[in-house]
């Protein structure tokens, strides 16, 4: 009898030790609101964390013992910020706001940063294959799509897009990319229906042409760096380390440039580890007379698009212990010729990698997967976006 009341009161203790409760919330920025993907979220002391999804949601179960202790949030390009927990979990919703970063360089010898910058995102170039994946690797996406005719929401497309890259990133290069790389869409969860090409196209060629690294194309190309303007914008905290903010444009908007075949201004900003020179994100505003809908990059005869602007956003997380394309964000706007302003907003954030994929063949330009409810109710249990 002695031992089953020793039994009962370990059980019971560590039933208590193994109660939580669950904190939700949104990381956002303190200017304009909007929600601030892949946030480092966790409980300081401990191992306990989370990271915020592509739309700035997060979830995370915390343990009673740790209601005395506080919340670390951390996102390259903001102020860290600490809250308690106790207080964070008396809410049925956190809204938690981020101070960007700002910046001090006094001191710093402005002629001589532009040669330390060219040595910079030379060295990054240099440490491509390093850092990142090698050889062949495949991703998991989760892709949002929404078309906006005059500011109201004509269509949205959801999805789960397959990717192989053959050759990873131990061959950087615009046409390995193309010929290494396949996607494909399995499944899929939209409001409306696929009769035609241009109903068909994702744009999800687009998202991944967004990858400097892999493809070593405009500022990320060492033939090509001298034509851009660098500026160092300031050193920011990043997951315990800190990176250079380097911002740069170029007189040179051409398709080598910018990658778009019409562009008329370029200009962005890298964010560089500087603990080992790996670009963990890059942020670039295009303006463009007018683009290919198929792809930015194609010539055409047509005006399907005119008056193009898009703003991309790019980002590279560790995993497995390399880094590889984790985030892609494009925000485009146009005028079609109705005369009518379209706004097209894509996105995409990895799942799932491997090393040792099946490697896919050929690209799905053309979208045309059935819907599984099944799937897609048991997809938004768990995830958000």
């Amino acid at each position: 009898m002695k031992h089953i009341l020793i039994l009962a009161s370990i059980l019971l203790s560590l039933s208590v030790q193994a109660q939580t409760k669950l904190l939700k919330g949104r990381i956002v920025d303190a200017g304009d609101q909007s929600g601030i993907a892949y946030t480092n979220i966790g409980i300081e002391g401990t191992f306990y964390g989370t990271a915020s999804d592509a739309d700035g949601f997060f979830e995370l179960k915390i343990p009673d013992e740790f209601a005395d202790k506080n919340l670390f949030v951390s996102a390259v390009g903001y102020e860290n910020e600490s809250y308690s927990v106790s207080e964070l979990l008396q809410k049925d919703f956190a809204r938690l706001a981020l101070t960007e970063q700002t910046y001090s360089i006094e001191g710093i010898d402005v002629a001589a940063q532009s040669r330390v910058l060219f040595r910079v995102i030379r060295t990054a170039i240099e440490q491509t294959p390093t850092n990142y994946h090698s050889g062949s690797i495949g991703m998991k996406y989760h892709y949002l799509g929404k078309t906006f005719v005059n500011d109201s929401a004509a269509q949205i497309r959801e999805a789960i897009v397959e990717m192989s890259d053959q050759a990873g990133y131990s061959k950087p290069g615009v046409t390995n990319a193309y010929e290494s790389r396949n996607y494909r869409f399995t499944e899929v969860n939209k409001n409306f229906d696929s009769y035609s090409f241009p109903e068909g196209q994702s744009g999800f060629d687009e998202l991944i042409d967004q990858d400097v690294v892999r493809q070593a194309n405009t500022v990320f190309n060492e033939k090509l760096i001298n034509d851009y303007d660098l500026h160092l914008e300031g050193i920011s905290s990043y997951e315990g380390d800190s990176v250079w903010v380097i911002s740069y444009k170029t007189n040179k908007p051409d398709l080598v440039h910018s990658g778009d075949y019409y562009a008329t201004k370029l200009e962005g900003k890298l964010y560089i580890l500087k603990s080992n020179y790996a670009l963990v994100r890059n942020e670039c505003l295009i303006e463009a007379t007018k683009n290919n809908p198929q792809n930015r990059s194609l010539y055409t005869t047509g005006n399907d698009q005119q008056q193009v602007s898009y703003h991309l956003t790019t980002i590279y997380q560790k995993q497995g212990g390399k880094y590889l394309l984790s985030y892609m964000d494009q925000d485009k706007t146009f005028t079609n010729p109705a005369g009518e302003k379209i706004k097209l907003s894509r996105k995409a954030a990895l799942l799932d990698f491997s090393k040792s994929p099946q490697l896919i063949s050929g690209r799905s330009y053309f979208e045309d997967a059935n819907y599984d409810e099944k799937f897609w109710n048991s997809f938004h249990t768990g995830k958000k976006l």
